[in-house]
């Protein structure tokens, strides 16, 4: 259950999508992030899927809100590939 958030109807704002998935694990990372070996058995598939839920209860507690930004980041977000980012921008507007 996500906290009531104060967004006023209308208004714009704009989304952070971080994505935890990198190759390899650079040194000076501060982002929470995990390789392949690390993961033990989460996927990609699994994520997006938990990813389209959050969305849909946040737009289910904020309303209609327009997007007008939104940022991918974290990892190594073109991990995922084309279809699976597309999926991503798709779920949120």
């Amino acid at each position: 259950m996500l906290p009531e958030l104060a967004v006023t109807p209308g208004t714009a704002f704009g989304i952070y999508v971080h994505v935890p998935f990198c190759a390899t694990r650079c040194g000076y990372c501060d982002f929470n992030t995990y390789t392949a070996g690390e993961l033990g058995g989460a996927s990609q598939g699994g994520w997006l899927a938990a990813l389209r839920t959050e969305l849909r209860e946040a737009a289910a507690a904020c309303g209609q809100v327009p997007v007008d930004t939104v940022f991918v980041g974290g990892g190594t977000p073109s991990l995922l590939g084309a279809d699976r980012l597309g999926v991503v921008l798709n779920s949120i507007t």
